[in-house]
């Protein structure tokens, strides 16, 4: 099975067929195969999908990926920031099972499965790109969103209430992969003209079909696993945290629930009330109040919470959050 070389000569999963049997992809002649990984293969013609049979193969095989230890990890993320095409590659082919995982979880009539899987892929390579090995985190909680917001983005861009005639949702289908190719060579944001230039098409032509796939589609559509979310709930919002900070703030409060899992009940009732970690008042408490709560004076609450901070300190040493610690 091949893969669509993306940008720094790293490699997209194949396109995976769930419908009607079609065409196997066909390899260039010019183009070696790769067979570090099982399926990677330099040059590929992707219009034409393996079929649902060669789906199930090739998850099979993503399930028996190696994954990759804390360590091999950490050292990948340090060479993809380093510019390393290949250690991109195995960071990317070692996390397409997480793709799949999390594009089995939305549903457009629009976009078959294998279309989500490879939307999931350019979230996880632009997760490639900007993780920070020196953050702290795992790259799979940090991709996860990326996964996500590129899914979810193209559900949005391409979820229709009202159904195209079928030779014009090919069509549109087929301008849509050629425009995620164009995109995954390093053409930023393809125009029309470049598309239909592609394509061998006229760019009216092009255009025509993009406005006849751009119908008007309810924000109540339910989509996602088992049809049971709103449309609207996966539409982007300029306001709302981005993928990066969302999943530092993940990452940093289980490794905080994981410290204070460490104290007593009593330190952990006190750094929970201190430090408004407790969901009720996100300010935090007075020594007083606390003292009051637990039948203990003001003087014995400081000393829990010296005690319990000074405990927290030395665990964290082991961690990667003594900054938040500090003071």
């Amino acid at each position: 099975m091949g893969a669509s070389p993306g940008r720094d000569g790293s490699h997209l999963p194949p396109r995976l067929g769930g419908g009607s049997p079609r065409r196997m992809p066909r390899v260039a002649a010019d183009g070696p195969r790769q067979s570090n990984s099982g399926w990677n293969v330099s040059a590929i013609n992707d219009t034409d999908a393996p079929t649902g049979s060669e789906l199930t193969s090739y998850i099979g095989r993503l399930t028996r990926e190696p994954l990759l230890t804390p360590a091999e990890e950490l050292e990948l993320a340090r060479r993809v920031r380093a510019g390393d095409a290949a250690a991109k590659r195995r960071l990317v082919e070692a996390n397409m099972r997480l793709v799949v995982s999390i594009a089995r979880n939305y549903h457009c009539p629009l976009l078959p499965f294998d279309d989500l899987v490879q939307e999931g892929a350019i979230g996880l390579m632009t997760a490639c790109d900007r993780f920070d090995p020196n953050r702290g985190f795992r790259f799979s909680t940090y991709a996860s969103h990326w996964i996500r917001q590129a899914i979810s983005r193209a559900i949005d861009n391409k979820s229709r209430s009202i159904r195209v005639p079928a030779h014009v949702s090919e069509a549109v289908r087929r301008i849509e992969r050629t425009r995620a190719r164009m995109m995954r060579e390093g053409v930023e944001e393809p125009t029309i003209q470049q598309i239909a230039d592609r394509l061998d098409m006229p760019a009216a032509k092009v255009e025509a079909l993009l406005r006849a796939a751009q119908e008007v589609v309810s924000l109540d559509t339910l989509v996602g696993d088992g049809d049971r979310t709103p449309l609207w709930t996966l539409i982007n919002d300029e306001k709302s945290a981005d993928p990066e900070e969302s999943a530092l703030q993940r990452e940093l409060t289980e490794e905080l629930e994981h410290l204070l899992s460490t104290l007593s009940e009593r330190e952990r009732i006190v750094m929970r009330r201190r430090f408004g970690m407790d969901g009720e008042n996100r300010d935090g408490q007075v020594l007083q109040d606390i003292g009051k709560e637990l039948k203990l004076s003001r003087e014995r609450v400081r000393q829990i919470e010296a005690q319990a901070l000074k405990h927290l300190r030395a665990v964290a040493r082991r961690h990667h959050l003594r900054d938040y610690l500090t003071g």
